[in-house]
């Protein structure tokens, strides 16, 4: 007869099944969400977030965001704050989201996201050419030294176009004198790009300064600028570097002009950041909201991107003390705790496996010194405990600084690994040490260490990560087959070898 326990566990395990294969099959075979990540991506997600701190006043913000960008589709828009109005005007060439609110206090944030797809539309977003600045009189020395420049780029050029890219070699040219006069020792390409069209100015040629992103995954995305010349009817875009023709393929404009993405009135300390996903599912996000499917309107793929990338490392970790669990039941391989290797395989990430191998290792390896130190003066166990942890800081502390100054890039990524952890691994390691001998203690030290290597292997896997991410229901069945081996009472694969013996 079936223990009813043991029934009710059963009932448990095929229902989270259930559940978990269910919502697995209907975002897989229904929305068609591929199960791999693909190699040749169409669709972006771009997100800007402006934060900055109120204090009772009205609320005035806003920010650049794309209009009708050139090789692009803007598609599913969205404007993300609490109680604040929001409008999305044009000025001039650019379009800016307006946000403002009567009164507000504390950290404010605001968000947008725009999913983009590739055009195959070529657009001339441009009708009209915009208006020339007002032309300065110039003076000597750099009245001649435009003058110079504009003689030679004419020279050497046979339209508006191959002007434009003539003038930015010159600009670009470190012996260039004339170049170097007008640029004043700043050769970023910002300044090179504001005095291109300041001289093409002179020769009644539209130009302007254009700034952008590219498509890549990235937190923290950086504006690049690049310049925009008005040839006819249309604009066409330079390299500032080379004075290339065109665009790269995945480089979005975000904004034409040399000002400030962002305008703030009423706050304080504001900060603008851009953040990029490749969005490989977009096409069955877009199906999911035709089918008004619940599963994809609240995915993880709603969330702001910043938190998106810490659930793609989150969502790993069940996965890593599921291969501590296997290890540990089944293996037999002895660690201390189950959460340590998999707190110490989550810093790997950054480490590195063999920086984060050597580092952990020197760290404990000190701090049992140090352990073995504080024992001889009879500490309580709290005391002695926060003594360990300071000391861990303080070790910490020395291996950065130390390995900076060696130029260790991967050393500074020391800080990352769970200090609290450590304690508890020096603490524990000790006192195996003097119940059971050194061999058990250091036989338990490197089994921690080879289950953390083992589950980081595993965990850092793009597809396992990207699967977790994408098909979070998952974890339903990773909890099934877990309470599966909590009734697992057999022998282990180690103690098979210790005990062969008896067997015969």
């Amino acid at each position: 007869m079936v223990h009813p326990q043991s029934r009710h566990i059963l009932l448990l395990v095929l229902g989270l099944v259930l559940i978990g294969a269910a919502c697995f099959c209907y975002r897989w075979l229904h929305l068609g969400i591929p199960l791999t990540p693909v190699t040749t991506v169409q669709s972006w997600t771009v997100e800007a977030n402006f934060r900055f701190k109120a204090d009772k006043k009205p609320i005035k913000a806003g920010f650049v965001i794309p209009n009708n960008p050139p090789n692009f589709l803007v598609s599913d828009e969205n404007f993300v704050s609490h109680n604040y109005g929001v409008i999305a005007q044009k000025e001039g060439l650019n379009r800016v989201a307006q946000w403002s609110i009567r009164r507000a206090r504390g950290s404010q944030s605001l968000y947008y996201r725009a999913v983009l797809y590739k055009s195959k539309v070529q657009k001339n977003f441009a009708q009209k050419p915009p208006e020339f600045p007002k032309l300065e009189v110039l003076k000597e020395p750099e009245k001649s030294a435009v003058e110079s420049i504009i003689r030679e780029a004419r020279s050497k050029s046979a339209d508006t176009m191959t002007f434009a890219a003539e003038t930015l070699r010159i600009l670009n040219d470190s012996k260039a004198s004339n170049a170097t006069l007008l640029l004043e020792q700043d050769r970023s390409h910002m300044n090179i790009l504001k005095k291109a069209v300041f001289i093409l100015a002179h020769e009644n040629i539209p130009a302007q300064i254009a700034q952008g992103i590219y498509l890549k995954p990235e937190k923290n995305a950086k504006l690049f600028p690049w310049l925009a010349v008005y040839d006819a009817k249309k604009w066409v875009y330079l390299n500032p570097v080379d004075g290339a023709n065109g665009l790269p393929e995945e480089f979005l404009i975000w904004q034409y002009g040399d000002f400030s993405s962002t305008d703030l009135t009423g706050g304080t300390n504001p900060h603008f950041s851009l953040s990029v996903s490749v969005t490989p599912i977009s096409s069955a996000q877009q199906l999911g909201k035709e089918l008004d499917s619940v599963l994809l309107k609240y995915s993880l793929y709603q969330l702001p991107l910043e938190t998106q990338y810490v659930f793609y490392i989150l969502l790993t970790i069940p996965i890593g003390a599921f291969i501590i669990l296997l290890l540990r039941n089944v293996v037999g391989i002895d660690t201390f705790g189950t959460f340590m290797p998999v707190l110490i395989a989550v810093a790997f990430r950054e480490t590195h496996l063999i920086w984060g191998v050597i580092l952990f290792s020197t760290i404990v390896a000190l701090g049992l010194v140090m352990r073995f130190y504080l024992e001889q003066l009879r500490l309580l166990l709290v005391p002695r405990l926060t003594a360990i942890l300071t000391v861990v800081v303080l070790i910490i502390l020395g291996l950065s600084v130390l390995s900076h100054k060696l130029g260790l890039a991967h050393g500074a990524s020391i800080a990352l690994f769970p200090m609290v952890i450590l304690t508890m691994t020096i603490e524990r390691m000790c006192v195996l040490w003097e119940e059971r001998g050194a061999y058990d203690a250091l036989k338990t030290g490197f089994g921690s260490i080879f289950a953390a290597v083992i589950a980081f292997l595993v965990m850092k896997n793009k597809e396992l990560e990207y699967l977790m991410f994408t098909f979070p229901e998952l974890l339903f069945i990773l909890l099934a087959v877990v309470l599966l081996f909590g009734q697992y009472r057999g022998y282990r694969l180690l103690e098979l070898f210790r005990f062969k013996t008896l067997a015969k």
